[in-house]
């Protein structure tokens, strides 16, 4: 089932609940009115028949029954029955209607004054008549009729709240039904031009026609996830260039080496020299190849991450083994800022392979841009983390191109005769990320100082 028809089924079921709810109370109140009023008539009629009947003595059985011949309030099959005190009939209106009178009943009305009941489908009242203090000249007036009008009436105006119960939900569905259409008519449209988008269309945006109301708002996020896919679209084509082109590199100068050294024999020393290079080139293939693994490990978010209690020295004491034995001619140096008291201000939660991998990218990067090949690691403790600076002395990052350099293969202009790919930083961004941190630059032009920061918290 469709939002449309959902609306229009939800909307359709409301309005005729509320409906039938007032059409029902306003049947019951009438019903209630009319049988009121039949029984106020009944009362009318029995005790002026009875005041005639008891207080005036010229009128006997006979002439009060042609009086309420005459009479144009004249019910449906009515039927007045007097008895004296002694519960003997003394005057009947209609011989031909009976009813089920008992002593009891008799006794009953006596003591309560007024009894409504019916009797098959006559209503019926008994009134006890006290025009004289003489109880023996109290008298007990039963008088019932059928309400033929008031059936009518009440039939007739179920007839009418049926019917125009039927009409109003046939309008209501039919008027539900169009202002949903109405309603989600811009959703419709959405969907039309979301289907007619390409990935080189991502950079178009769907039209908003009410930024104000929640389908404009919709809109307006899908405008903005369009933007966020469009840039994902650019980045990813501009990841697979700058991967072919890093690639092409060493591959063309692998293949003109060994081009060169076919077009004639060569000494064993030049044959060595050869493949020094060749295997220099090959190491700058693995090494790419290696950091793009990792970065498309990171990529992968969270889910195949395992963390647990690591030891931040142990890690910074790792990787700067690992990267000194690799580059011998690079200079770590790691200071602790302040006296450790427990093992618990060196312990984070993280991954220890990762951080060894981001440590080992920062202690390379500041070597790398150094004057020296010195990089300074400073560890602080701060309450609530570790604090840890990458320190160097060289070219300092422009303001501009601090966001520049965390996106992967970017390059500063003045670092051409640098080997490397502009893909380090991009992996430690991430890494730091996964571990609920951030990696922050600072630049200090008056003393040529660039520092690279991450806060791991506890």
């Amino acid at each position: 089932m469709n939002i449309r028809t959902r609306l229009t089924l939800q909307f359709t079921l409301l309005v005729s609940g509320i409906l039938l709810l007032t059409f029902i109370t306003i049947y019951v109140f009438r019903a209630s009115y009319v049988e009121e009023d039949f029984y106020g008539r009944l009362e009318k009629k029995a005790l002026t028949t009875t005041e005639l009947f008891v207080n005036v003595s010229e009128v006997d059985s006979a002439l009060l029954k042609k009086i309420d011949r005459t009479n144009y309030d004249v019910f449906f099959n009515e039927n007045l029955v007097i008895y004296d005190f002694q519960n003997k009939e003394i005057y009947t209106s209609n011989d031909s209607t009976n009813y089920a009178i008992s002593a009891d009943l008799l006794n009953r009305i006596r003591m309560e004054k007024k009894v409504r009941f019916m009797d098959g489908s006559h209503n019926v009242i008994g009134i006890l008549y006290n025009g004289y203090s003489d109880r023996r000249n109290q008298v007990v007036t039963i008088i019932g009729a059928e309400d033929r009008w008031g059936d009518e009436s009440l039939q007739s105006l179920l007839n009418i709240l049926c019917w125009l119960y039927l009409f109003v939900v046939v309008v209501v569905a039919v008027a539900g039904w169009y202002f949903a259409g109405q309603a989600l008519s811009p959703i419709l449209r959405i969907i039309k031009q979301v289907k007619l988008l390409f990935p080189n269309q991502l950079d178009q945006s769907l039209t908003v026609e009410n930024p104000n109301d929640e389908i404009g708002q919709l809109a307006l996020t899908f405008n903005d996830l369009l933007g966020r896919l469009a840039e994902v679209f650019r980045l990813q084509n501009l990841f697979i260039s700058n991967v072919s082109h890093e690639l092409k590199n060493p591959l063309m100068r692998i293949w003109a080496q060994m081009d060169v050294a076919m077009l004639k024999e060569r000494s064993v020393e030049e044959y060595r020299t050869l493949v020094i290079s060749v295997q220099e080139d090959i190491r700058e293939l693995s090494q790419l190849a290696e950091t793009l693994l990792e970065l498309a490990k990171v990529n992968d978010e969270a889910r195949r991450v395992i963390y647990g209690q690591v030891r931040i020295d142990e890690v910074l004491w790792d990787a700067r083994t690992l990267l000194m034995s690799a580059e011998p001619t690079y200079l770590v140096t790691v200071d602790f800022s302040q006296d450790i008291n427990n093992e618990e201000q060196l312990t984070v939660n993280g991954n220890p392979q990762l951080l060894k991998t981001a440590f080992v990218n920062l202690m390379e990067n500041g070597c790398k841009f150094s004057d020296d090949a010195h990089v300074d690691v400073k560890v602080s403790f701060l309450p609530e983390a570790i604090h840890i600076d990458f320190q160097n002395t060289g070219d300092v990052i422009a303001p501009d191109e601090v966001k520049l350099i965390f996106q992967p293969f970017y390059r500063r202009d003045n670092t051409a005769n640098i080997k490397g790919y502009g893909v380090g930083l991009s992996l430690v961004e991430r890494i730091i990320k996964l571990h609920g941190s951030n990696l922050s630059v600072h630049s200090n032009a008056s003393t040529h100082t660039n520092i690279f920061t991450v806060v791991l918290p506890y």
